[in-house]
């Protein structure tokens, strides 16, 4: 099936040459390709002005689309996962229980365990009352959570500041075993992911390498982990730095691999309106895992996805539903899980350009991305489709 169609945009090596479609029998497939071939185009249409009158004449693309040899199925836990920024210290997910179970999330991430809900009483003394309530929100919803292992809390830091290196690391390796002990065992929930720290390069102040090393953290935290744990099902991994950063990854796969201890997944964040950049990513640790083979398999996840890390009108716009839906068309069969920061917005506007990243308000009103995540959820058994052509 050919599909020509003219655009002025000059981004046509973004075009993707894989598309993501379901596969339905006795149903048309032209206006579902369509959209799709022409996700990531509009969308950088949007970022950029285009000047009509320079080159105005334009070129008509000739796109392919092989509707007969569909590749690989593309599971929906790609999309299917969510992140709960620390808007407030509060259940923030507890409202919209409903909204939520709706999109069929199977990860839920939050984070800030520590210094939000007061589970750290003192040494040895911990009351998880009210991070047992966000726990069991997020179960409701019919997701598993995913406990981005952070922060210090104050009153165990010298500094008495939350995120600081811990004064005794025994007092955090006794909290973290008693936090994994608590939902893996105690409550028996099967499949917690425990992501160690959230945003380590801003938050705390660590490192790669030197003092203050995220090395040093994610050991400490990984054997208390897999301590209080014991042999319940679960999965370990981090940095979850701010962006992809290659020296953090090489880093971790190297500490890991030297003392054996247990790495299940990589993780990291990405913020662009550019749904190529997520790929240069990919392709570095891609190099990266060529020196450390005994990873290549590892989980890659992106526990933080949007087009903007600051405040932005996409986010109130249909513009930000585009992007997710051209994020998935570009990771498809290359990353496991991305996860949409985030399902609910904080309860003050974060700017006169936008309410927040949420995909609802803090009242509980949808905004466009929320409805992207129910129509990619409605390409059931979806394939990877080979695509060829080109134009601008």
């Amino acid at each position: 099936m050919a599909i020509n169609t003219l655009s002025k945009t000059s981004y046509r090596s973004v075009v993707n040459r894989e598309m993501l479609i379901s596969v339905m029998s006795g149903k048309s497939l032209f206006p579902l390709i369509l959209l799709i071939v022409v996700l990531p185009l509009t969308l950088l249409a949007v970022k950029k002005v285009i000047d009509l009158r320079k080159g105005a004449a334009g070129t008509m693309a000739n796109i392919v689309v092989d509707t007969q040899n569909p590749g690989s199925k593309v599971p929906s836990s790609l999309w299917r996962n969510l992140s709960q920024g620390g808007e407030e210290p509060a259940d923030m997910i507890k409202p919209v229980i409903t909204q939520i179970r709706a999109l069929s999330p199977e990860l839920i991430r939050v984070d800030h365990l520590f210094d939000y809900y007061n589970v750290y009483q003192g040494p040895g003394n911990y009351d998880f009352s009210r991070l047992d309530g966000v726990i069991d929100s997020i179960l409701a919803t019919g997701a598993k959570p995913m406990l981005s292992i952070s922060y210090t809390p104050a009153q165990m830091t010298a500094s008495n500041k939350n995120a600081d290196p811990p004064r005794d690391w025994n007092e955090w390796y006794s909290l973290v075993k008693a936090t994994a002990r608590r939902y893996s065992v105690d409550k028996n929930i099967s499949g917690i992911y425990y992501e160690v720290w959230n945003e380590p390069d801003l938050f705390g102040g660590w490192h790669y390498s030197g003092s203050n090393n995220y090395t040093t953290l994610y050991h400490q935290t990984a054997r208390a982990i897999v301590d209080g744990a014991g042999r319940a099902n679960y999965k370990i991994g981090g940095p979850a730095i701010t962006a992809y950063y290659a020296n953090w990854i090489k880093s971790l796969f190297k500490s890991t691999a030297t003392s054996g201890i247990r790495l299940d997944f990589i993780s990291w964040h990405k913020y662009s309106k550019n749904p190529a950049d997520y790929l240069a990513d990919f392709d570095n640790l891609n190099k990266i895992l060529s020196d450390y083979p005994q990873y290549f398999d590892i989980e890659r996840l992106i526990t933080e996805v949007g087009p903007n890390p600051e405040p932005d009108s996409w986010y109130d716009g249909s513009q930000s539903g585009i992007h997710l839906m051209a994020v998935v068309t570009q990771l498809a069969g290359k990353i496991h899980r991305i996860f949409t920061f985030e399902p609910v917005d904080g309860p003050s506007p974060r700017s006169d350009k936008s309410s927040g990243w949420g995909l609802l308000t803090h009242d509980q009103k949808p905004k466009p991305r929320y409805f992207a995540i129910p129509f990619l959820n409605e390409l059931k058994d979806g394939s990877l489709l080979p695509s060829t052509g080109d134009g601008t």
